[in-house]
């Protein structure tokens, strides 16, 4: 993180301020013609998972511009993916469509199981090495799923659909967050609840840190914050309008850095935003633009990633492009 607080002290203070405009980005590849209805990153960013509307399912080499894999659940259509996720040591992903889940070596391409879902799933969580899945479900259960052997193993339940999932890298934590305003922490082996929070309006978006020692909330139309999970206590609000907050603004993605001191999240509108925790501050903003921009429709962020270079991240965008950010 050196790197990272020497390119701070050199941004240029302007860029900071409202009146200025929002940063684009710096580089853009196109991994789709139209929509992108799912997206992964890698912890690294350099590799992705496109789920999109024309082409189905594939696997990118993002540094060489490479469609590397064609991924999808049957031989005779492209398959509409709903959701995905690469592992955090990188050698797997998952994907699910409406009805099933695969689990694919990001190595060979090859599928390493099919399996078929008893209900439809909002959001996916890829362990480590590929073992199990944490699934978000519409019948209210966030299931862990697994994905070498079949089955669901432990589950966790809601009175409405799950929204969003997450699992810290050893597998002890389960956070996920619901249409019935709660976000709820779980340990993983025993189901046991650990703590909830409750909202006065539906979890759209949660994650955790690779540790487990930080925890992310979004609800719309409420409030976006962090919590400390030992604590159980509030780190910090994020600093959002409550006008737009009201309004229905809402996070699509967000993803910790991997010492669990920053925070990227990414908007609808197309907004990213980078977060200094322990300084509780914003440090930069972009604005992904639109495939064309007399369009309506925003490019809303799919995924994020922190990368190995201090300055730069990734990000998916709705529109067909994984753009690189740098400051």
């Amino acid at each position: 993180m050196k790197k990272f607080f020497t390119a701070l002290t050199l941004i240029p203070p302007l860029l900071l301020t409202a009146c200025s405009p929002v940063p684009e980005p710096s580089d853009a590849l196109e991994v789709a013609a139209r929509t992108v209805q799912s997206g992964a990153l890698s912890r690294d960013g350099n590799w992705a998972v496109i789920g999109s509307v024309y082409h189905g399912g594939g696997y990118w080499h993002l540094p060489g511009a490479e469609r590397l894999f064609n991924w999808n659940h049957s031989d005779a259509l492209g398959t509409l993916m709903l959701a995905a996720d690469i592992s955090p040591d990188g050698g797997w992903a998952a994907t699910v469509d409406e009805q099933s889940l695969v689990l694919w070596s990001t190595e060979t391409g090859s599928s390493r199981g099919f399996w078929r879902l008893a209900a439809g799933v909002n959001d996916l969580a890829l362990g480590r090495h590929g073992n199990v899945a944490l699934l978000g479900m519409v019948d209210g259960r966030a299931a862990f799923y697994n994905v070498r052997g079949g089955g669901v193993y432990q589950s966790f339940e809601h009175q409405g659909e799950v929204n969003s999932v997450a699992v810290n890298d050893d597998l002890s934590l389960a956070l996920t967050g619901g249409e019935d305003f709660a976000a709820r922490l779980w340990d993983s082996q025993t189901g046991e609840l650990i703590f909830e929070k409750i909202y006065r309006e539906p979890v759209q978006r949660v994650a955790l840190t690779a540790d487990g020692s930080r925890a992310f909330v979004a609800a719309q139309y409420d409030r976006v914050e962090i919590i400390d999970v030992a604590s159980q206590k509030v780190l910090w609000q994020l600093p959002l309008s409550k006008e737009k907050m009201l309004r229905g603004l809402s996070v699509t993605v967000a993803r910790f850095s991997q010492d669990g001191q920053y925070l990227l999240t990414g908007r609808p509108d197309g907004r990213v935003q980078l977060w200094d925790i322990d300084g509780q501050e914003e440090v930069y903003t972009w604005q992904l633009p639109k495939r064309k921009a007399w369009q309506p429709t925003a490019n809303a962020v799919m995924d994020l990633s922190f990368t190995e270079h201090g300055d730069q991240y990734k990000a998916i965008g709705s529109n067909g492009f994984v753009y690189t950010l740098s400051y």
